[in-house]
Order: C-alpha cells, then structure tokens, then sequence
C-alpha cells in the first residue's frame, strides 16, 4: 500500500487535534462553524481525516501572521483548484506581502513610540533631578516594580 493511501486513510479525533496543535475543542467547533474545518461524523463524534489536518495547520499559521479569517478562507477555497496549488499560491504571496507590509509599519510605530518615551523619561529625569532630586530613587521603584510586573516576578519591594 503507498504512503499517499494510507496517509488518506489517517483520522483523527478532536483530542487528536487539540493535543497536537494546542488549541482548545472549542476553537475546532469554531473553525468549523465558520466553514473552515468540516470533519465527518460518527454518531456524536467529529472524525477530521488529512484534509482538515492540514487546513487546521494552515488555519493557525494565517492566524499567527495576523491574517483575518476571511483572509485565511481566501486561501484555502483555492485549494480545490486543480493548478497544481498556483492559484492558492498567488493568493498567498499576495496576502503575506500585504501582511509584511502592515508588520513593517507597525514596528515604525513602535519605534517612534518608543524613542518619543525615552525622550520623555530622560526630560523628565533632568527635571526631575534640578527640583526635586529625592523623588528619582521613587521613580526608579516604580520602574523596577513595573518591570517586575511585566516580566511575572515578585517585586522586591513587596517580597522584603
């Protein structure tokens, strides 16, 4: 028996699926209310087959690049094309640089954001050190109990 059959023979269960793709049952009843996933049935039970697998993959690689689902739709309705894949490929591609291209000006964004509170702090640091000099090892607490927060470590300030 070749690979390719016994690879379209393959299931699998909705805990198949969750446990290998860490996502929740929940999520693939989404997936599938929205026309993305459409698992076969037995009795009360979803059976998904390679198809769905691979759509689930392809589902959650558009998400973690920020395409929308109706983007991520787009692309797998091409899949039924018989082109060899090209038009799902164009698609794709078409996508993926509008998708770098949002990315690139988000981080020019944050970069600018960036720089504009770091000027902030540093005008404020000199201030703050001509009028009132006792108050900047205050703000250096906050910051290090700020950072604490962020990072999920106890602050020192509450664990002395």
């Amino acid at each position: 028996m070749s690979q390719d059959l016994r690879r379209l023979e393959r299931t699998f269960t909705i805990r198949n699926l969750c446990v290998e793709f860490k996502v929740t049952p929940r999520a693939l009843r989404f997936y599938e209310d929205k026309g993305l996933l459409y698992p076969a049935r037995e009795g009360m039970n979803r059976v998904y087959n390679h198809r769905d697998r691979a759509r689930l993959q392809l589902i959650l690689r558009g998400k973690r690049v920020g395409l929308s689902l109706s983007e991520i739709r787009e692309i797998l309705d091409l899949y039924d094309e018989n082109d060899g894949g090209a038009a799902q490929m164009a698609k794709s591609l078409k996508k993926f640089r509008e998708r770098i291209a949002a990315l690139e000006a988000q981080r020019e964004d944050i970069d600018g954001a960036i720089e504009q509170l770091r000027g902030g702090c540093e005008r404020m640091e000199r201030q703050l050190s001509e009028i009132r000099p006792d108050l900047l090892p205050q703000a250096d607490d906050y910051d290090q109990v700020l950072r604490a927060r962020l990072d999920g470590t106890p602050d020192a300030a509450h664990t002395a």
